[in-house]
């Protein structure tokens, strides 16, 4: 008896590590949407905009002045965006700590109108939505211009 209640725990488990494993894969559609969104925003110079539409643990470690402020020396120095390519997708979960939930990460080759960078975003799953956890962008432009 004990051994089939072992075999039940252990199936009811990796049934639940496969659910919400789920969670992160089901979507990355919907996180590349909201990459293509980031961007058109950049673009459009709502970098408010983009701020308020972040998660929670992002507004806490970074304001909406200095965050608005870097996305537009950023844009200033790289320009418009004119074409991406995905290179890398990671799918996560985390539980047991202050940051559980369903992650994904998608990092971009993103040629911009005045240079080119790798972008990183962090997306927290929330539901059937995405919320921007982090970015970061690393472009030689940024420091040479």
């Amino acid at each position: 008896m004990r051994s089939l209640t072992v075999r039940l725990a252990t199936l009811a488990l990796a049934a639940s590590v496969t659910a919400t494993a789920c969670a992160g894969f089901a979507a990355k559609g919907t996180a590349e949407t909201a990459v293509a969104k980031f961007h058109e925003q950049l673009d459009a110079e709502k970098y408010d905009e983009i701020w308020t539409e972040t998660d929670e643990a992002f507004k806490k470690v970074s304001p909406q002045a200095d965050f608005s402020a870097l996305l537009a020396a950023m844009h200033r120095k790289l320009g418009r965006v004119t074409s991406t390519t995905q290179t890398y997708f990671f799918s996560q979960d985390r539980a047991g700590t202050a940051n559980s939930g369903s992650f994904i990460s998608l990092t971009y080759e993103t040629v911009f109108a005045e240079g080119s960078g790798t972008e990183k975003f962090n997306y927290r799953v929330d539901g059937k939505n995405v919320r921007l956890v982090g970015y970061n962008v690393n472009s030689n432009a940024l420091i040479l211009k």
